[in-house]
């Protein structure tokens, strides 16, 4: 059961047929024979064998082919959420990012390690440099990794508890990137004695947002000395954007 059926082919060759018909093209078989095997016989006469000449239309199908797994596509995930970019997770870490007085976070922001925004905010940081005609996206991608794996270190050796993983850095450190691509638009319309003093305001709100996802809920103690470190690596952006 289940294997292929076997069908014999018999040609039948043409007795008016001399050398010269042959030399010039023409067919050589009068017609095709081709017998299916006993199991493909119709109902009508389980007797007989029918015969199928290659003048007869068989029966094609056409279209993709039928599948028998039970795969249903419906029910399959949306490709941003297999990617694990969720805007509802995007927004709310951004508006928290953006709100640095904000007194609790929510437990799905502290462990979002969404990479999405990161990359967003650091693309624009690099592309409004560009409009004052500064190219530094190699200095804020070796800025963003030597810092990142820095404070990745830092903070899990001063964590009692639970640790950090890399990508929650990440994501911490690059969503509290956001005030620095505010100070470089203004730095663009700004003198440069503004600008410092913008640049001084921007570094205390991106600490203030990054210490507060760090040390929530289990180093309240520590965000001083979270602190220094966190403001020495935003400060590296804010005078790559000011000069």
């Amino acid at each position: 059961p289940g294997a292929a059926p076997t069908y014999r082919i018999f040609f039948h060759r043409r007795r008016d047929m001399t050398d010269d018909s042959i030399f010039f093209g023409e067919s050589s078989f009068d017609h095709v024979h081709i017998s299916p095997p006993p199991a493909a016989q119709p109902w009508g006469n389980p007797g007989a064998a029918p015969t199928y000449t290659v003048f007869t239309p068989q029966e094609h199908s056409f279209g993709p082919p039928q599948s028998n797994s039970g795969t249903d596509f419906d029910s399959e995930p949306p490709l941003l959420e297999e990617l694990g970019i969720n805007f509802d997770h995007i927004k709310k870490k951004t508006v928290a990012v953006l709100n640095p007085f904000t007194k609790r976070l929510e437990p799905e922001i502290l462990t979002d390690c969404d990479m999405a925004g990161p990359i967003v905010f650091g693309l624009l940081l690099g592309f409004t440099q560009t409009l004052m005609g500064k190219w530094t996206f190699d200095y804020i991608y070796g800025f963003g990794c030597v810092g990142c794996i820095s404070i990745y270190l830092l903070v899990n050796l001063m964590s009692s508890g639970e640790q950090i993983d890399m990508y929650r850095t990440v994501s911490i450190l690059g969503y509290c990137l956001l005030p620095m691509v505010f100070l470089s638009i203004s730095s663009i319309v700004l003198s440069t004695q503004v600008s410092v003093i913008v640049a001084s305001l921007c570094i205390a709100w991106c600490t203030r947002s990054s210490v507060m996802m760090f040390t929530e809920p289990n180093m309240t103690n520590q965000r001083y000395l979270v602190a220094y470190p966190v403001a020495l690596f935003y400060a590296c952006f804010a005078l790559l954007t000011v000069f």
